[in-house]
């Protein structure tokens, strides 16, 4: 891990001069350092939970922008003493409106975009500019600057360094200053990347706004209403976007585990045969579970044929190549404890059916862990030959998932993934439509 020197504490300077300030700060600093040649990351940062919480006095400032164990474990506890539904994401507005109501309104320092992630860091990124709104009344627009340079023991060579840009106000006042401001610090030789940490109900005008142009994305789906996400990734696909989502990104292991189970030949007559799929999830946000089913159909090549919604659950039916269907259904589980990330998928079900000696047939089943694989095991699966495998369900920091995307510097969306998206897309409209 290297870590981080601050060349300089933040300076605030008038937003026209940020600009010529950095470029002579470069040359001042090393007359051979122009700073990393890397990427550039622009961060919409609002942390209002935190916000809240601190001006609440439940948790100590100052305000970084992480969602650390303390925020998520304060925030759950006041999810169930206040009786919101245990389904409420740590971003839902019932949560920060619950918040907002009794605001302190003390006084905390603010340091979001001043430090981040090592895992981040270590990636050397050029520029990082954070959006970092807040919700002081009458709070003016301000901007700071800083440099730092990410240290290493092992290297004889001159520090890699970058600079810090943090635009602080209200929402409005960044919306409508901020792409300006952006757009005069931009590097037209390095990628730019918009990393969305917030909901997708956050500012939807001002997304828009900063989602224009080339920049690649990253968002979550896992945050924010399941209309509003699935229209999110159908206008970035369709105006030809990259884009990055964590909620798909923490399917990985789910797809890895499926993927090994089918990977003996043997096995493969398996998937000729599946004649029934269940996905349960945390919850009701279905998002995870529609990546999860359009990707199992798009492998094998199954067409939708109808969709609906039902009292407990949805049921999507699909047609094989020779005319069979296949049944899928989404199931969502109560929740004994509020989710960090909400419609988690928990457990999946595929039975195959070659014969009718059930014997003959097959039933596998994935558990995030051997609870749910033995809730999965009911409804007569017991004459079926039965694969069953726990899968790791590892919870990484939105931090951390984040630093693993840009490393890969995927310049375009995953074909895979758009053709999930797409799929998705058709499902939802089905349902809903």
């Amino acid at each position: 891990m290297k870590p981080q020197l601050t060349l300089q504490t933040p300076l605030e300077l008038p937003p026209e001069e940020i600009s010529k300030y950095l470029k002579q700060l470069w040359i001042s600093e090393n007359e051979y350092n122009f700073g990393a040649n890397t990427f550039s990351l622009i961060v919409w940062q609002p942390a209002w939970l935190e916000q809240s919480l601190v001006k609440n006095e439940l948790i100590n400032g100052p305000i970084t922008g992480t969602l650390s164990p303390e925020i998520i474990e304060t925030a759950k506890k006041l999810i169930l003493e206040n009786r919101l539904p245990l389904s409420s994401s740590l971003y839902s507005n019932e949560l920060i409106d619950l918040l907002n109501k009794n605001n302190q309104d003390c006084d905390a320092e603010d340091l979001r975009g001043q430090f981040f992630e090592s895992s981040i860091s270590t990636l050397n990124p050029r520029r990082l500019i954070t959006l970092a709104p807040t919700n002081d009344k009458g709070t003016k627009l301000k901007t700071f600057v800083s440099a730092y340079c990410p240290l290493s023991d092992y290297s004889k060579n001159q520090p890699i360094c970058g600079d810090l840009v943090v635009i602080r106000g209200k929402s409005e006042l960044i919306a409508e200053k901020g792409p300006e401001i952006i757009e005069n610090l931009s590097i037209n030789d390095l990628p730019t990347w918009l990393w969305w940490n917030s909901s997708l109900d956050d500012s939807p005008n001002v997304f828009d706004n900063f989602s224009r142009n080339g920049r690649r994305l990253i968002i979550d789906t896992a945050n924010g209403n399941e209309e509003r996400c699935i229209n999110v990734l159908r206008k970035i696909i369709n105006s030809k976007k990259a884009v990055n989502d964590l909620n798909w990104i923490r399917l990985k292991s789910w797809r890895e585990s499926l993927a090994m189970i089918f990977d003996p030949p043997k096995k493969r007559e398996i998937l000729n045969h599946i004649s029934e799929v269940d996905v349960d999830i945390e919850g009701e946000h279905i998002i995870q579970a529609l990546f999860l089913i359009a990707w199992i159909s798009d492998k094998l090549n199954w067409q939708i044929t109808y969709a609906t919604k039902k009292s407990d659950f949805i049921e999507i039916e699909f047609s094989r190549e020779n005319g069979e269907k296949v049944i899928t259904n989404i199931n969502s589980i109560p929740l004994g404890n509020p989710s960090i990330y909400p419609g988690q998928v928990i457990g999946l079900r595929l039975i195959s059916k070659v014969s009718d000696d059930p014997k003959r047939n097959t039933c596998i089943i994935l558990g995030a862990e051997s609870a749910e694989c033995m809730r999965l095991e009911a409804g007569g699966m017991a004459d079926m030959q039965l694969i069953e495998a726990v899968v790791p369900n590892h919870y990484f920091s939105s931090d951390s998932d984040v630093s693993k995307l840009l490393a890969s510097s995927r310049g375009n969306t995953s074909p895979l993934f758009e053709n999930t998206i797409n799929i998705s897309s058709e499902i939802f409209d089905a349902i809903y439509g």
